[in-house]
């Protein structure tokens, strides 16, 4: 699967599908491709969207934006709700891929790698999940070589959110959050 879609419109239903690395189903999100920048690929999660893998499901508190970049091992989800805690949760991934769907919708497929770069409101910026990681590095057979690109990409995010670089930043989100705010064109 392309790592960039080519044709994709804006307004398209993009599903984004994460894996674990033994092919086990993982989060299932859907959303609103909103367009592209030299980061990668935007799309809009309404509040309100079903958000569901094995054994739960919930709808979603608030709106998000979901960055599925050009190049890197991660995808990131950028909220816009001051009561949420959470700003910014980037997910270490990998093989992601877009798929072309029935009715001009998208598929983004991605193998999760456990580690997560977060924002908070209440602690800060931090790497979650290390111990799973650790855990899913043995059970699941992960190549040396993908350890090793993950903790140097997950250390690099790291300091490019505490540094409040782009596309990480409230700044470079206002021209994205602004477009999943008008409505679709009529086609």
């Amino acid at each position: 699967m392309p790592r960039n879609p080519a044709g994709v419109a804006p307004g398209a239903l993009v599903v984004a599908r994460a894996w674990k690395y033994d092919a086990s189903p993982h989060w299932v999100v859907p959303g609103f491709y909103l367009g592209s920048d030299e980061y990668g690929h935007w799309v809009h999660q309404p509040a309100g969207s079903l958000v569901a893998r094995p054994g739960t499901a919930h709808l979603a508190a608030s709106d998000a934006l979901c960055l599925f970049p050009s190049h890197g091992l991660w995808i990131a989800t950028l909220y816009d709700d001051p009561n949420e805690d959470f700003d910014l949760y980037i997910d270490l991934a990998d093989r992601i891929g877009w798929q072309e769907m029935k009715r001009g919708a998208w598929e983004v497929n991605s193998i999760d790698l456990d580690l997560d770069v977060i924002r908070s409101r209440s602690r800060g910026t931090f790497l979650d999940d290390e111990d799973e990681f650790e855990q899913h590095r043995l059970s699941m057979g992960y190549p040396e070589a993908l350890q090793q690109l993950i903790r140097a990409e997950s250390a690099t995010l790291l300091d490019a959110v505490r540094a409040d670089q782009a596309p990480f930043s409230r700044g470079h989100r206002e021209r994205w959050l602004q477009a999943a705010q008008k409505p679709p064109a009529a086609g």
